[in-house]
């Protein structure tokens, strides 16, 4: 691409749709028509639908282009069948003679994330319709908008296969724990059964925003809920907190704990993972609770992975205090938990699989990491006028 391409603003070549704001009386998980939410997007799916009346001009299709305009700006190809576009998310769509929009939906997302990167804060970010419109981006003549557009796509397949393997990868050991130990929904080699609390130390976290007086406190690293994924520890980006001494002494987590989140949406109730990283002082806090195993009957790794068992879930789901599409277990609910416990010989074998396994997720993990770098480079060189294309 020339790097004296002249710039185009979106607003004069395409519309900018803003969902509409559906009246929260009408959400359901049953009947009605699926609304899409922000925390819809990335998954192209719906978990709450609207059985009140709506206008047509709001209702989503496939392929249509979706924004979150709150949180982390990013553009999205809808997949999850027809749906309705509720508030705080827009729709790319009407776009002028002469526009590929699938060279919009690329160009796009690396502008987002520089108004992402430029907008202040104080809880969420948020974007308006007019900062869209208002988007500068290179446009040059239709054949050539194709080309780039067919380079990228192959790239982001490489990148598409690369997630795929991963996920594949992750699937390795729970099919693994399945086979040596059975479905613990019904326990099929006859394990012993021991509530959590008997054999773990399970405990709350630090509560945020207390007030000390002059009591002598220290600035720590913490684990928030957003930290805490299915399976791993994402530490993109630890925050501080504030606390006593003792607090430090009692909750600063050890390698080999085990942290589960509070609640929040269903997907998130009861997250587990394994705590294996090397940062001092690390507390978390009281939405994420901290197991502590008693290494001598059950091992951590075998625990973390029992957590994602469909009997963990459904007694998550049983026992849990419910809202419309939120949940949350309490500490006396997690310290009850009914846990399998095989013998520590098997777990023990376990552990040695489980870390070959890990060694494999971690050498797809490098590859799609190392993929999706290639992608943003190629973005990036596109649609900054770094060089010319091709």
């Amino acid at each position: 691409m020339p790097t004296d391409m002249p710039l185009i603003r979106l607003g004069n070549y395409l519309e900018v749709q803003a969902g509409f704001a559906f009246k929260t009386e009408h959400f359901t998980t049953a009947e009605g028509m699926p609304l899409i939410r922000i925390r819809d997007l990335a998954n192209s799916h719906t978990e709450i639908n609207y059985s009140g009346e709506y206008k047509p001009d709001f209702v989503v299709h496939n392929g249509d282009y979706l924004i979150g305009m709150d949180g982390n700006f990013r553009c999205y190809r809808w997949q999850g069948g027809v749906s309705l576009l509720n508030q705080r998310v827009c729709r790319l769509h009407n776009f002028r003679e002469g526009v590929e929009p699938e060279y919009i939906f690329y160009g796009i997302q690396q502008k987002l994330k520089e108004i992402e990167n430029s907008t202040s804060f104080v809880t969420v970010k948020h974007l308006s319709a007019k900062q869209v419109q208002g988007i500068e981006m290179p446009l040059p003549p239709l054949p050539e908008q194709r080309r780039i557009v067919d380079l990228l796509a192959r790239a982001e397949g490489v990148v598409r296969l690369r997630r795929e393997a991963e996920k594949k990868a992750a699937e390795l050991i729970p099919a693994l724990f399945l086979d040596m130990f059975g479905d613990p929904a019904t326990n099929p080699k006859g394990w012993p059964e021991h509530n959590l609390g008997d054999i773990a130390d399970v405990v709350s976290g630090v509560t945020k925003g207390r007030k000390f007086g002059d009591k002598q406190t220290v600035e720590v690293p913490y684990l928030r809920v957003a930290n805490v994924q299915a399976g791993h520890i994402d530490l993109t980006e630890v925050k501080t907190i504030e606390v006593l001494p003792r607090d430090v002494e009692q909750l600063a987590l050890q390698n080999g704990d085990v942290v589960l989140t509070e609640g929040g949406d269903f997907d998130k109730l009861g997250r587990g993972a394994l705590w294996e990283h090397n940062i001092a002082n690390c507390v978390h806090q009281n939405h994420v609770f901290r197991v502590r195993c008693n290494r001598s009957v059950m091992l951590p790794q075998f625990f973390v992975i029992y957590l994602q068992s469909s009997r963990v879930r459904e007694y998550f789901l049983r026992c849990a205090k419910r809202t419309t599409n939120l949940a949350s277990i309490n500490m006396t609910q997690l310290r009850a938990l009914p846990v399998v416990l095989p013998a520590m010989d098997a777990q023990w074998e376990f552990v040695e699989r489980f870390a070959a396994g890990r060694s494999i997720q971690s050498q797809q993990s490098s590859a799609t990491t190392k993929a999706q770098e290639t992608f943003n480079a190629l973005l990036s060189n596109i649609f900054t006028n770094r060089g010319r294309h091709g």
